[in-house]
Order: structure tokens, then sequence, then C-alpha cells
């Protein structure tokens, strides 16, 4: 069964040079890039507050994997942490990730600091729809409280996660695992107060981590009893008030992160999981006996969904090779992150098959990198749009490395100055100067490779 709609008139509420869909990393990446080359930027946001799953998920420990490596931040992601610390300090009492945001100061920033680049900020402004014009998009429909509204702009950068507008635009795309398509599981994290932060720290110890070490051991040993199939517990800071910042355990599997009846299961699900880590807690350690959930995540949180097909696929061979790519415009640590999609992992590790319901992390940091060209931010079929972050073209291993939240910031970087200058050229965002776009890059903090150095 279907309906039929009507035609009606859009009308058009705001136009610009860029127009950046999606308010995470990736997108604040874009459109204060975008900004800094002199582009009227306008910025679409689905929620109240930027930050993407920092602010929406909770997940504030977006860097930990650099301790101890020679890796550190580069680009806006460093300015962000750095200027963020300074103006609202960050209380933590572990030592584990000093620089982990505090999720609720950074939405004040970002307030303050797209308002300082003379950004334009739409919330609430959810996008499912594009008008187009041949192979180009003519403006995006904007569903709000008066109705559809359509924004118009010269360059279009998709970084909503989902790769919505690409997909509206005819993009053709990659979804989950290769064979049989599933996605790493959703998650609904939860905060919790009341924790003890002088015995968690006692005589040196990080509690928290000990903790999670226990829980670990208990889940294998089948000792738990819980339902929720994942088996690790991270937590995010302590703080000296005794607030746990995020406990990010309660997930669901087997999702499409695109269909809203399994959006809608996953939220339900995950909060029943909520309940049980936090009585668990509760009731299994002495430190923790008088803990309440403060909050729980105001939204699931993914970790892959849509990919797009652009003029490259960026592999888990060109990442583990560390390819070079002459269009290169991010460089990053050797990171993969991926919970198995259906819970279990083979005992070699492989994430592609069934085995034991052990380890079903995938971290490996060393000293090694891998390049992001600029080929995988460019969907084939659609002339004025760039996709920054998670669901740029990569296989479904790559992409456990590219949703790292800085690299999705960097990758917006990209994204958002390749918009400006194809503004600047009347071009096509494929046909930019590359060495130009390596450039004005190299001028906001990344490090990319000259052609001499490679």
């Amino acid at each position: 069964m279907a309906l039929v709609r009507k035609e009606r008139e859009i009308p058009v509420l705001k136009m610009c040079d860029v127009l950046v869909i999606g308010g995470g990393p990736a997108g604040l990446g874009a459109a204060v890039s975008a900004a800094r080359e002199g582009m009227g930027v306008i910025l679409l946001e689905k929620r109240a507050y930027l930050g993407g799953n920092i602010t929406a998920s909770y997940v504030e420990n977006c860097n930990y994997f650099l301790r101890n490596t020679p890796f550190k931040a580069e680009g806006l992601y460093a300015e962000i942490e750095r200027r963020c610390y300074e103006e609202y300090g960050n209380d933590n009492a572990r030592a584990y990730n000093q620089k982990a945001f505090s999720s609720e100061y950074l939405k004040l920033f970002l307030d303050k600091l797209v308002q300082e680049e003379g950004i334009t900020v739409l919330f609430h402004a959810l996008v499912n729809e594009v008008i187009m014009e041949g192979s180009s998009i003519l403006g995006v429909i904007v569903q709000t409280k008066q109705g559809p509204q359509a924004i118009q702009a010269k360059q279009y950068i998709d970084t909503t996660g989902d790769a919505d507008v690409a997909y509206a635009s005819g993009v053709g795309y990659d979804q989950g695992r290769e064979g049989d398509h599933l996605c790493q599981p959703g998650t609904v994290s939860l905060r919790l107060s009341g924790a003890d932060t002088q015995k968690l720290l006692e005589n040196g110890r990080d509690g928290l981590s000990e903790i999670g070490r226990q829980f670990k051991a208990a889940y294998r040993a089948g000792e738990t009893a819980l339902a929720c199939k994942r088996q690790d517990l991270p937590f995010g800071r302590l703080t000296h008030g005794g607030l746990i910042s995020y406990v990010n355990y309660s997930c669901a599997y087997g999702l499409d992160p695109t269909d809203i009846q399994d959006l809608s299961k996953g939220e339900m699900e995950c909060r029943t999981y909520v309940y049980d880590i936090y009585r668990y807690l509760k009731r299994t350690h002495d430190e923790l006996k008088n803990i309440e959930i403060a909050s729980i995540a105001p939204e699931i949180g993914f970790r892959d969904s849509r990919r797009i097909h652009g003029r490259y696929k960026l592999t888990i061979e060109d990442m583990e090779s560390n390819r070079h790519f002459d269009d290169v415009i991010a460089v990053f640590p050797r990171f993969y992150d991926m919970l198995a999609p259906d819970a279990y992992m083979d005992g070699d590790g492989s994430v592609q098959g069934k085995g034991f319901a052990g380890h079903i992390y995938e971290h490996v940091v060393d000293e090694r990198t891998f390049e992001i060209p600029y080929a995988s931010l460019v969907p084939l079929g659609v002339d004025n749009l760039l996709v920054a972050g998670r669901c740029l073209s990569a296989d479904h291993v790559a992409e456990s490395g590219v949703r790292a939240i800085s690299l999705c910031m960097m990758t917006g970087q990209g994204a958002g100055v390749g918009a400006a200058l194809a503004v600047k050229g009347a071009c096509e965002p494929q046909n930019v100067c590359i060495p130009e776009l390596q450039d004005r890059l190299r001028s906001l903090g990344l490090q990319i490779p000259s052609k001499e150095g490679v």
C-alpha cells in the first residue's frame, strides 16, 4: 500500500555558499573550515545541540587510544580540545584519559565557536529529502514545525553519519559487513551519580578499570546473568563529586540504524539493559552501592550504517599497508574499533565469523598510520556534494578506523575546504586543485605529507 502526496511549492528559507547537514564532529570540521575560507555557511542539526555522539550519546573518551603513543590531536579537534578545557575545565579524578571531554560543557563551547565563526546554525532541522536538477542538488528539504522548507547552496556536505543526503540524492551505498550486511550494535549509554570516588581511587588504584576487568571475567564465566550480549564495560570520567560520566554498555544487536522500527526497538531494548547494569553494579561493588541513574543518553548511538559509493573506496588493505594517495587529506594512527555485529568473534580475533562470545573489541594501535584520500569523500553521481565522517567511501572494517571521532572532524575539514575551493573556482568538488587543498589543510593544522616527502 502506498499514498500519493500532492505536489506543493516549498518555500526557500535560506541560501548560502556551503550547506553542511549534520552537526557532529565531521559537520563541525566542515562548517568551521569552510567559514574560515570565507564562505557563507549554514549548519543543520536534527538535535537541539552540536557535538554528535559526543554530546548525544555521552562518548566523551574520544582520543583515549592516543595515550602512550607518539601521536597528538591535530587541526580543529586539537583546538577544540584545548580551548574547551581552558574555558570550562574538566573534572576527572581518574588518571585515565585526562583529555576526555565534559560533554555538557562541550555543548556550551560549540555554541560559542560556531557563532564566533559566523556560521548560521539551525537546530531541530531534519533533512531526508532533496530536490535534484540533473546530477546536481538544487536544494534540500528541512522538515520543520512549520512544514517542509528548502535551503539552497552552491555546495553541499553530508555529515549525517548515515549518509542521509547522499542516499536521498540517489548515491549508491553499502551497509554493514560484507555478506550479511549486519552493522555494529547500537548503544544507549548512561550516567551514574553517587559513586564513592575516594574508595575508587584509594592507594593509587583506578577502581573503574578494575571493575571493568572483573566484569569481563565474570561475564565469560557466566556469572553476571545479564541479558545484554556485550561483555566489556567501558567507563568515562569520574568526578570528585561521584559522577561517572558514562557507562558505555547497553547494546542492541542486529539493528538497521536507518530503519525507524529497528531504532524504536533498539531504544527500548537498551533502556532495559541500562537498568540491568545499574542494579548489577550497585549490588556487586561496595564503591558503587549508593549510585543512582543520573541520566540516560537521549539517543541511541551507532557505529556504522551507510557508506557511500565514492570515487575511491578505502579498504582495510590500504590502511594496513599505509598506502599513499596523491590526494591525501588526512593521516591517522593505525586504529580500528570494531564491535562484532553479531556479538561473536572467532578465536583468531576475526570479526567476520561466529565463535566464542569472547573478545568483541579489536583495537590496534602502534606507530603505523594510514591515509584518507579526498576521492573517498566524493560520491559518484552527484556533482555538488561531498561526504565526510563515518559514511565516506570505505569497506566495513576500514570504516571502524575511519569512524574515530577526531578523524571524522579531520575528514570534515577536508570536505569543508574542498567545498570552499569549488565555490571559489566555480567547479565541481572533484575538480578542485588538490595541491591547493592540501596546502590549505596544512595551514589549518593537519599534518599532510608533501609529495616530495613520500
